[in-house]
């Protein structure tokens, strides 16, 4: 892996990071008001999702049968985290999960259990949203945002295993010379993505996201009933999660900057917590997230993938020994 891209990653995390803590009096006011039993009942939770998370991404290198044991796929993830307030820094996973296969694989086979995970992951935020809406006081007209989700994830998994939109696909690619060369790479994808877009792959992987997002409704509970007197139910919780993540996930904006935190807003809002408490529980959940998340994956890019980002010394031409001078000379 080139080092520059790492260096990059890294120099990017901390624009983000400090980008995410823009408005650090109202963090850091948020952050005082809590208990230390609170705090490290926050801290434990992010803890578990991240590891949740890990073992998500393991199970799906491990359907797609890629030659990683479990350590490097998990390591692979948490590194990947030091990017993850970064657009397209999920894409680091699967390049570190690529350097662990040393030459064996390729991006081609790494980077579909990442669609594959996306789609489990609107399955449960879905489900999860389906439920809070029907068990909670909220109008039914609002079925159709997970609805229309659980349909569009469904009609990708239809479409990546057609055998005909496979076909037609290589049909487009072999038009021009120029992307003739991506065919064999775009058979391989294929064929891994197909592999993991089946109930086997998908159940599995589908439960431990609707674990993680268990966790992060526990986060916003747990904020919520710190800071406001109403306080947040678990059902309510889940709507209010199940919603905000189909507007990060759908809306045309990178890694969902903005639309995470308004929507969190709009929602609490709605269900009777005030504006300004609203937006104190959605911009630290939002920045405890980002931060803890980059920490974490830094920690573990910088002492388990150290060697990637080590400068190395320029090469010293080889002086030419003195023997072979001197017989130079008398010739």
């Amino acid at each position: 892996m080139r080092r520059g891209v790492l260096v990059f990653v890294i120099a990017g995390v901390f624009s983000f990071v400090a980008w995410s803590f823009r408005d650090p009096e109202m963090v850091t006011g948020t952050l005082e008001r809590l208990s230390p039993r609170v705090v490290l009942a926050l801290l434990l939770v992010l803890s578990a999702n991240e590891a949740i998370k890990a073992i998500r991404w393991a199970w799906y290198l491990r359907a797609a049968q890629l030659p990683l044991c479990f350590r490097d796929s998990i390591t692979s993830y948490l590194a990947a985290q030091a990017a993850s307030a970064l657009p397209g820094g999920s894409i680091l996973s699967a390049r570190l999960a690529e350097e662990h296969a040393k030459g064996r694989i390729g991006l081609r086979h790494t980077a579909p259990p990442l669609i594959a995970q996306g789609i489990g992951d609107v399955y449960a935020v879905a489900l999860l949203a389906l439920i809070g809406i029907a068990a909670s006081p909220q109008p039914n007209a609002q079925l159709v945002a997970p609805v229309a989700a659980l349909t569009l994830a469904l009609l990708l998994v239809a479409v990546a295993r057609s055998e005909r939109a496979g076909t037609a696909l290589v049909d487009v690619l072999q038009r021009w010379r120029l992307t003739r060369r991506l065919i064999p790479a775009e058979e391989d994808a294929r064929r891994t993505l197909v592999a993991l877009l089946n109930g086997r792959a998908l159940i599995p992987g589908t439960m431990t996201s609707i674990a993680s997002s268990l966790c992060a409704v526990a986060i916003l509970i747990m904020l919520a009933n710190a800071l406001t007197v109403r306080g947040l139910a678990p059902l309510e919780g889940l709507y209010v999660h199940g919603m905000s993540m189909l507007a990060h996930l759908f809306l045309p904006v990178p890694n969902g900057f903005g639309t995470t935190e308004i929507s969190l807003v709009g929602l609490l809002n709605w269900i009777g917590i005030g504006f300004g408490r609203a937006t104190a529980i959605a911009i630290t959940y939002r920045a405890l997230g980002i931060g803890f998340r980059s920490l974490i994956g830094l920690a573990v890019l910088l002492l388990r993938y150290h060697h990637l980002i080590q400068l190395r010394a320029p090469a010293r031409p080889v002086p030419t020994p003195l023997l072979d001078v001197a017989s130079e000379a008398s010739d």
